[in-house]
Parts: structure tokens; sequence; C-alpha cells
């Protein structure tokens, strides 16, 4: 996924339960509340974004259901579907 001050893209994605994930998220160009994402349901603390790298965020859903992430003000969003 690309990350920038203006959101994500893609900003929604589907997973399977019990399957391991390595979500790979690019900054092309973050500032402010954006240089940073987070998913309370899915995994602990936040995914920190650097200008210009890429940053790896490895977790095994659990639970099936609409999870959301965002920057950590809650401005920037997106969605990650948890299925069976």
């Amino acid at each position: 996924m690309n990350a920038s001050s203006s959101g994500y893209s893609p900003n929604k994605f589907k997973v399977q339960s019990n399957v391991p994930v390595r979500w790979e998220i690019t900054d092309t160009g973050t500032s402010g509340c954006t240089n940073a994402i987070i998913a309370k349901s899915l995994f602990e603390g936040e995914i920190a974004l650097t200008v210009g790298k890429t940053s790896i965020q490895e977790f095994t859903p659990k639970k099936a259901g609409k999870y959301k992430f965002s920057c950590w003000m809650g401005m920037v969003t997106g969605t990650i579907e948890v299925v069976n």
C-alpha cells in the first residue's frame, strides 16, 4: 500500500483469518498525523512511516469482520476485511 498525506492507496483489503499477513506500506509523502498507522483491533502499537521508505507490519487476524485502520488522529482511514 502507498501512504501519503492525502490518503492510502489502495485503502481496502481482504485477508483470511488465521493466516499471517505481511503488510508493506510505502510512504510517498506523509506529514503530520499521517506519519503513523494504527489498527487497534488487529495489532498493538503503531506502524511508523518515513518518507521514501517501506514499513512492514506482520500480524495474524483471528476473527472475521471489518476492521478500520487510520492515521493516529483517525482522519485518514481504510478497511481490512477478515474472512474465514
